[in-house]
């Protein structure tokens, strides 16, 4: 099993797991079990993800934001996707990084005690083939990225693609 475990805020006691899957034939029904709190978990676009990084910073600031109650969505799971957008725009951060009916790729993000069996009971229902995390690249969609982050080829010069998207998801809520 190829999972990515980080420790998030360390007071929090948090810890973030991803698992990327390709060629899912249920993406209907995962969706819609995430909308009704069924499956607690995000699921998230890969093609919108440069590295594991870029969800770490944004699963890091809904934690703390759920810690310090200042979230702006009702759940742990569409903060992260809302944190994921530089837009302060929570139905068009969700669209933009959740998946879609139609999506075949996806990066599935748990936020929890690292003990929880809730993540492995979640992939038992996932009909795909899980990947490698390192393989994000893969997927990732370096033009769609730049043009929602609103990233320059002068920028990008300057600066890798991951910083410049980490920037602009740290420093969404003070601009």
């Amino acid at each position: 099993m190829h999972v990515f475990r980080e420790t998030l805020d360390t007071s929090s006691g948090l810890t973030l797991s991803l698992v990327l899957f390709k060629n899912v034939q249920n993406v209907p029904q995962l969706r819609k079990r995430v909308m009704d709190g069924s499956l607690k978990c995000c699921i998230i676009k890969p093609c919108m993800i440069v590295h594991p990084f870029q969800i770490v910073v944004a699963a890091n600031k809904a934690v703390i934001n759920h810690k310090l109650g200042t979230m702006k969505t009702k759940t742990l799971f569409t903060e992260v996707l809302y944190n994921l957008s530089s837009s302060k725009n929570i139905s068009q951060s969700l669209l933009k990084f959740g998946v879609h009916d139609d999506d075949k790729n996806i990066l599935v993000a748990f936020i929890g005690k690292e003990n929880e069996s809730a993540t492995l009971s979640t992939l038992q229902v996932i009909e795909g083939e899980q990947c490698p995390l390192d393989e994000i690249t893969d997927f990732s969609d370096e033009g769609l990225i730049k043009k929602t982050y609103g990233i320059k080829d002068s920028e990008k010069n300057a600066s890798s693609l991951l910083n410049s998207v980490v920037t602009r998801i740290s420093t969404s809520d003070i601009m």
